[in-house]
């Protein structure tokens, strides 16, 4: 499968807001950023820093490993 791989963070994070009912303000208040930040990396104007990826997961209560356990992530290339 495809993916855009410059994406990939915000859908995930995009899943989780829905499975967990969170608004994007919510989750970045969890996790200790601004608003603005997590828009910035979604509409893609920012890249999403590790600081960053590790602090949105530890407000979602979820380890990075977990959070990137879907394909492609997951999935070994040929």
């Amino acid at each position: 499968m495809d993916y855009n791989r410059g994406n990939l963070f915000a859908k995930r994070l995009y899943k989780y807001m829905r499975m967990r009912d969170l608004t994007l303000n919510r989750v970045a208040k969890l996790s200790g950023l601004t608003a603005s930040t997590l828009n910035n990396i979604i509409n893609r104007s920012s890249s999403s820093r590790v600081d960053t990826i590790y602090r949105v997961c530890n407000g979602l209560h979820t380890s990075v490993r977990d959070f990137f356990d879907f394909p492609p992530y997951n999935e070994v290339e040929e």
